[in-house]
């Protein structure tokens, strides 16, 4: 069967779970299980269900599979609903089983979920090609039927791949398949550009399920052109001035940007965009008064990035890790460029002149330091386009999200299992220094960080709770809602990381920590519109793909 057909564009990988039986009414030991005593999940990461259940007293659960995670762990007597979720795709040759068992007044009732076998797999994760483009053959492996197997890839990559080829076994037994003769056309743009396959099934509602995911990435192709007037170079534009508190340095950079680019104003827009993208989100949006944003002139020889060109930052974006390396003592010498702010307490933001899809963070701290140095760069590309939600939504995650406020990523990374008793301490410590506040090792909402927004009715909206995943982990760490932009970007800041940037901000500038009862006051004025997911989703342009979610980076200075 020739591949070529089943090519989509996908604007999202939605994950569902199929229950397969009826409800059991009868009552056990004290629990009720209204969603039935057996569920069958799809194969792939995670995908979730809800098990519910009434108690007659004070209830907990417990699960020993590694591939399964559920939340919450405990409760009180009632109608409950705990979320079971897988955390590996299951690539055995047979059906897996786990039993969940939850127990109240003494009694026990145990919920068998089994995970479905389905697979495929790219034999390869990544590939890289020169400008000139080239020809590979991509191969994979799976187990499912020629009707149950689609390929999908992001977005836009049909304008460099135009030729896909191949085709794949009749049988259901483990074999080979391929897309052969997968030609790259040149790329004679001066940006690198990135995309990806998916291999997927589908659920019964006609949803993909992403099984294995291949990247792909090309370099730039340079017009020969390099800069020759640095004259411009470290020049310092203050682009908006606080008229509240102490003024709170922000530092914009850009790399890969030329002597051209200056000339034409190019780099100033770049600039002035960056800054409305940082205050568009709600609280810092409504905050803009209590900082002093700078722009410092970058000029870069080349406008490419990678072996054989130089920028101003030596910023390259590197396709193995879907991360950005930087030359860090070089952006802090155009910081100093701003006289009369501590630059080893200011959020440094680089804007790189591409348009790949991915972010990055480093943060910088040494609390034994008279001050302390609580330094940042947060780097961003130009991604899609100046005036891209995908440009803007990334760079406040990065910036805003890890760069100012320290918080932690809420999403799980595939490669992650538990967080271990020493990442755990190492959490709590962060606590105490107020950093990555929107976490918490504590599966009980009344107990966690933010206990006070989960009973506050003013909050009830938010669904506030204890979902667990989160700082890259599936399972030990735990997040304050379903969905945020520290999770998806593609939601606003929930109430607890809403609290911990205004709290910084009152901090830095007013010397204040304010009381939970004043960050209210203050909230209630400006919270977000749109705060859940799905709106967030309908109201965003293009579709939401990206090859990897951002990234933070932990060094000492």
């Amino acid at each position: 069967m020739n591949m070529t057909s089943l090519i989509k564009k996908s604007t999202g990988l939605a994950v569902a779970l199929l229950l397969l039986t009826g409800c059991a009414k009868d009552e056990v030991g004290g629990v009720s299980i209204s969603s039935g005593e057996t569920m069958q999940l799809y194969a792939v990461t995670n995908v979730s269900q809800e098990v519910k259940f009434f108690a007659g007293d004070s209830w907990e659960a417990s699960c020993s599979a590694k591939w399964l995670t559920f939340s919450p762990k405990k409760g009180g007597e009632g109608a409950n609903t705990i979320t079971v979720s897988t955390t590996s795709t299951n690539r055995l040759k047979a059906m897996r089983s786990a039993e969940l068992v939850i127990t109240s007044g003494g009694k026990k009732r145990t919920v068998t979920i089994k995970q479905k076998s389905d697979y495929a797999i790219f034999d390869a994760k990544e590939f890289s090609y020169a400008p000139e483009g080239g020809t590979i053959n991509v191969s994979f492996k799976t187990n499912l039927n020629e009707n149950e197997l689609f390929l999908y890839m992001s977005t836009g990559m049909e304008d460099w791949i135009p030729e896909l080829k191949g085709d794949k076994g009749r049988t259901r037994a483990e074999r080979t398949g391929r897309i052969k003769q997968l030609t790259i056309s040149p790329n004679t743009d001066p940006n690198p550009r990135s995309g990806a396959f998916f291999l997927a099934m589908k659920d019964t509602q006609g949803n993909p399920l992403m099984l294995d995911t291949l990247f792909i990435y090309q370099e730039g192709m340079s017009d020969g052109y390099y800069s020759i007037d640095y004259s411009a170079d470290g020049r310092v534009e203050q682009l908006s001035k606080s008229t509240q508190g102490k003024g709170i340095p922000i530092v914009l950079m850009g790399d890969g940007f030329q002597d051209r680019h200056v000339a034409d104003n190019t780099y100033s827009q770049v600039m002035n965009q960056a800054m409305e993208n940082l205050f568009s989100e709600e609280p810092f949006k409504s905050l803009k008064d209590y900082f002093d944003i700078y722009a410092v002139t970058a000029v870069s020889k080349h406008n490419n990035f990678g072996e054989g060109y130089e920028t101003a930052l030596s910023t390259v974006p590197d396709h193995q890790t879907m991360g950005i390396k930087m030359d860090t003592k070089s952006v802090m010498d155009y910081v100093k460029k701003v006289e009369s702010i501590d630059s080893l307490n200011t959020l440094a933001v680089v804007i790189l002149n591409t348009n790949i899809r991915r972010g990055v963070t480093y943060m910088f701290y040494d609390k034994d330091k008279n001050p302390p140095i609580n330094y940042a760069i947060a780097l961003c590309p130009v991604i899609d386009s100046l005036k891209s939600e995908m440009f803007r939504s990334v760079l406040v995650h990065e910036a805003v999200g890890h760069g100012f406020a320290k918080l932690a990523d809420e999403y799980v990374r595939s490669t992650e299992g538990s967080a271990t008793e020493t990442e755990i301490k190492w959490l709590k410590e962060y606590h105490e220094e107020d950093r990555l506040l929107n976490v918490d090792s504590e599966s009980d909402p009344s107990k966690t960080l933010w206990s006070r927004f989960v009973s506050d009715p003013e909050y009830a909206n938010e669904e506030l709770g204890a979902y667990e995943g989160g700082w890259t982990y599936y399972t030990g760490i735990y997040r304050p809602s379903k969905e945020s932009m520290m999770r998806s970007n593609n939601a606003p800041f929930n109430a607890p990381s809403r609290r911990a940037i205004y709290n910084r901000v009152m901090l830095l500038a007013k010397r204040e920590k304010p009381s939970y009862e004043e960050f209210v006051a203050f909230d209630r004025e400006h919270k977000p519109t749109v705060w859940s997911y799905e709106s967030r989703t309908r109201q965003s342009e293009g579709e939401r793909w990206h090859p990897a979610p951002p990234r933070i980076i932990w060094r000492t200075w």
